[in-house]
């Protein structure tokens, strides 16, 4: 639930667009295209009122970029920042602004056919990240989060929008998702029995916390102790972890442990079937580019050439 202060930032923000949008228009622009900029800034300004971003700067924008990535394809990505950065000229024009901060932030490449974005951590890699959690409430906190990553392949947004009562115990230990492009959590993945320990422990933490939020994960900091984590917080903390671990590769961002947990079901024999229904693709063309991926590295036709 956002604050008052921050519903009203949004409102404003959502009048100028609005404006910015019907200049646009007059310019000549499609309706589809006014469509597909509107959806843009509107998915931008509502990342910023989730992560209680009330000033962006160029490095805002740049993560999400990065956040947008992990969801979009390169191109309505780069139709997005485009939207972004015509909608910052458009507010030094009307003098709403002293300068645009997205004039100097660039595109998203494009990546080949078939080929993810992200690199996938070796099984080792993942090992000495959750091996960098401690004891302490924090530690037990970000193995729980790391866990539903690199074991259920969650995305960052669906540990962010989890919450308490997501979790259940029926014969086995699940966790209600609400993915992408939903508005409730309408899908589940199942914790492997070897990992149920460590969602419990988080959950003996996290009842000791005297907070109203119903959220799974909060924050533990003194600035913002008991509030929902964001995505953005999820992502430094992972990244810290990365750190710690001495996994120092630019190309494995939070959204890698995902890829992991979904390319090691792969390895391991999970049926196309199962990966589907594990990393909820509701395209089952994006189930097969990543058999496809690992199919390519681990049996290369190349394997069987003989001379």
């Amino acid at each position: 639930m956002l604050a008052k202060t921050e519903q009203n930032l949004v409102k404003s923000t959502y009048n100028f667009i609005e404006s910015w949008l019907e200049n646009e228009r007059l310019q000549g622009k499609s309706e589809a295209t006014l469509e597909s900029y509107r959806r843009g800034l509107y998915r931008f300004t509502k990342y910023l009122a989730e992560n209680g971003i009330t000033n962006p700067t160029p490095t805002d924008i740049s993560e999400f970029r990065v956040y947008e990535l992990a969801t979009y394809s390169a191109q309505t990505v780069n139709l997005t920042l485009s939207a972004i950065r015509s909608f910052y000229r458009y507010l030094v024009a009307v003098g709403a602004m002293p300068y645009s901060i997205a004039s100097d932030v660039k595109g998203a490449k494009r990546a080949k056919a078939n080929q993810h974005k992200r690199s996938e951590l070796s099984a080792g890699e993942v090992l000495d990240v959750l091996a960098t959690c401690d004891d302490s409430v924090e530690g037990i906190r970000d193995r729980a989060i790391i866990t539903l990553m690199a074991y259920c392949g969650l995305r960052a947004i669906e540990v962010q929008r989890a919450n308490l009562d997501n979790l259940k115990t029926n014969g086995r230990m699940t966790l209600w998702v609400q993915g992408k492009g939903r508005t409730e959590a309408d899908e589940f993945v199942v914790i492997p029995r070897d990992q149920e320990i460590v969602i419990r422990r988080w959950m003996t933490e996290r009842k000791k916390l005297s907070t109203a939020e119903p959220a799974l994960f909060v924050s533990l900091s003194k600035r913002n102790q008991g509030e929902r984590l964001s995505t953005r917080a999820i992502r430094n903390l992972v990244k810290e972890h990365y750190r710690k671990a001495g996994v120092d590769d630019d190309t494995k961002t939070t959204h890698s442990l995902r890829h992991s947990a979904i390319t090691s079901a792969i390895r391991h024999g999970a049926t196309p079937m199962q990966v589907q229904a594990m990393a909820r693709h509701a395209s089952f063309d994006t189930t097969l580019n990543y058999i496809h991926e690992v199919n390519r590295l681990d049996s290369p036709a190349e394997d069987l050439i003989e001379y």
